[in-house]
């Protein structure tokens, strides 16, 4: 977390040199792909958003009594207040961790308000707004709403937060 797209993308070129193999940020289409977990549900354990707190670190009572948040909450505690250790909930039907909830990560993809002209191939989209990128999962002040893999929104790739982090992709 704490990272600009700039600098997840250089760490994913940095880390593609050290390990010989290509690694690289998620598309938009792969990464709720695998965030669903195989499941075809808005969330990969269901439709009910007040089960995240087994499976994802949200907005939650925890937030709501630690730091008198008056928004809405997911009605469960899932013990964290902010961003928690990866691995702390239950993995998703791909054995992936923190898909959803915990930090908004970075694609790959520049914004585009809609999916009007994107690829058929799951391939990124470098047209739109550059200067924008495509952050999806959520993160410790998602709310209930909001806690579900198609769930997206943008961010200036020069621009970090505590609620903003990335994953990385190995090419096979």
């Amino acid at each position: 977390m704490n990272i600009t797209w700039d600098d997840s993308r250089a760490y994913t070129q940095w880390l593609s040199e050290q390990a010989g193999q290509r690694y690289r940020l998620p598309t938009e289409a792969e990464w709720e792909y695998v965030a669903r977990g195989g499941s075809g549900k808005s969330r990969f354990w269901g439709e009910d958003p007040d089960q995240a707190c087994r499976n994802a670190n949200v907005a939650d009572q925890t937030l709501k009594s630690k730091m008198n948040y008056t928004g809405p909450i997911h009605e469960c505690t899932d013990k964290h207040v902010q961003s928690a250790p990866v691995g702390s909930y239950l993995a998703n039907g791909f054995g992936l961790h923190d898909m959803l909830g915990n930090v908004w990560e970075w694609t790959e993809d520049c914004w585009a308000a809609n999916y009007d002209g994107a690829s058929a191939d799951a391939s990124a989209r470098l047209d739109g707004d550059c200067n924008q990128r495509a952050i999806r999962g959520g993160s410790w002040l998602v709310l209930p709403k909001a806690a579900r893999s198609a769930n997206r929104l943008r961010y200036q790739q020069s621009h970090f937060t505590n609620r903003l982090g990335f994953r990385v992709v190995r090419d096979m």
